[in-house]
C-alpha cells in the first residue's frame, strides 16, 4: 500500500521538526514525505533546504486552506493508495499511521467503501483534544449485520491526521483554497460523503495535536489576538450550513448573526466587544456573496461548490 504524507506548516519550525521527525520513524513507513511551506519567515525555508527525504513546496502564505489544496494535489499526482494529511503542529504516535492501516486491511474489499479515516486526536493530557471531537456513535460499526470493533461511521473529519484515498480525491476533487483557515476540512471530508464514501475514526490511532491550550474556539470568550480569525469563522460557517440545511435555515442564522449575536457578544464577553461583532458582522455579509469553487481532476474548475455537489 503507498501512502504519501503530506504536512502542512507556516512559521512554526519547532512543530514542524517533531512532526516530521515522528513520520519519519512510524512503524509503518510512508512512500513520500511532502511538506507545504506557506511563506514562512522562521528559518522553515533554509531548514527544509537541507533535509533529505523531503519534497518541499514553498509558496506564499494564503492561509492553511491553500496550503491542504496544494498538498493533496501534489500528492495526488504521485498516485499513491492513500494520503495522510496533517498540520505541523500534529505528532503522530509511532503506530499511528499502522493502525490506520491495519484497519483497512481488515476490512478487505470493503476498503473500496471508504473515502477517509480520522485518527484518535489528543491533547498533551491525553484527553481528547476538543479542536477535533468527532460525532460518531458509542458502539462498532457495522456492515450488513457484520461488525468490525473500534470503527465508527464519521460524517466528517480534520486535517489532523486524516487518511485520504487516492478514489476520494480522484471522484471529489480538492479541498477549497478560498477558505483560508477553518471549517476546510470539515467541507471536504463532508463532501467526500456525499459523494458515496463513507468515513471511519480509528480509536487506536493515536496523534497529539500540540496546541497551547485544550479549549474550543469562542468567540465569547477567545483573546483578542484571534479575533480576526472569525471573520472565516463566520463566514465559512455560514457557506456550510447553506449546503448542510438549504436556504432558509441559512438565512435566517444571517439574521442572527446580524441582529441578536451582538446582543450575545456584548453580555458574555468583558472586553473587545466590538471588535468582535464587527469581524462577526463583516463575515456575515462576506458569506452572502460566498461562491467558492473546487478544483477537480477533468483539467476544469467548477462553478459554485453547492451546484458541483448537486446541493441546491
Amino acid at each position: 500500500m503507498k501512502i504519501v504524507a503530506v504536512v502542512n506548516t507556516h512559521n512554526r519550525l519547532a512543530l514542524l521538526q517533531e512532526c516530521i521527525q515522528k513520520v519519519k520513524k512510524q512503524s509503518y513507513p510512508v512512500d513520500k514525505l511532502i511538506v507545504i511551506n506557506n511563506g514562512s519567515t522562521d528559518g522553515t525555508e533554509e531548514w527544509l533546504k537541507a533535509q533529505s527525504g523531503i519534497i518541499t513546496f514553498t509558496q506564499p502564505n494564503h492561509g492553511g486552506a491553500f496550503g491542504f489544496h496544494r498538498g493533496i494535489k501534489e500528492a495526488y499526482q504521485l498516485a499513491p493508495d492513500w494520503i495522510w494529511i496533517m498540520d505541523d503542529d500534529t505528532i503522530p504516535g509511532e503506530n499511528a499511521l499502522e493502525a490506520l492501516v491495519q484497519k483497512l486491511q481488515q476490512l478487505g474489499s470493503r476498503e473500496n467503501e471508504f473515502g477517509f479515516l480520522s485518527s484518535n486526536v489528543i491533547w498533551i493530557d491525553q484527553s481528547t483534544h476538543n479542536k477535533n471531537r468527532l460525532p460518531f456513535e458509542e458502539k462498532p460499526y457495522s456492515f450488513n449485520g457484520t461488525p468490525i470493533n473500534n470503527l465508527h461511521p464519521v460524517p466528517s473529519g480534520t486535517f489532523v491526521s486524516l487518511l485520504v484515498s487516492y478514489k476520494a480525491v480522484d471522484k471529489v476533487g480538492l479541498p477549497i483554497k478560498e477558505f483560508f483557515i477553518w471549517y476546510d476540512d470539515v467541507e471536504y471530508t463532508e463532501r467526500i460523503v456525499r459523494y458515496g464514501f463513507k468515513g471511519g475514526f480509528v480509536k487506536d490511532s493515536l496523534v497529539l495535536h500540540k496546541t497551547a491550550d485544550n479549549l474550543n474556539n469562542n468567540v465569547f470568550s477567545d483573546d483578542v489576538h484571534a479575533h480576526w480569525k472569525y471573520y472565516y469563522g463566520f463566514r465559512n460557517g455560514l457557506y456550510l450550513r447553506k449546503l448542510r440545511k438549504g436556504s432558509g435555515s441559512y438565512y435566517r442564522n444571517v439574521l442572527k448573526h446580524l441582529l441578536v449575536w451582538p446582543f450575545l457578544i456584548f453580555s458574555k464577553r468583558t472586553n473587545n466587544r466590538w471588535r468582535f461583532t464587527k469581524v462577526m458582522w463583516l463575515g456575515t455579509v462576506a458569506s452572502l456573496t460566498f461562491r467558492p469553487k473546487h478544483e477537480v481532476f477533468t483539467g476544469i474548475t467548477t462553478g459554485n461548490a453547492a451546484e458541483q455537489s448537486g446541493i441546491n
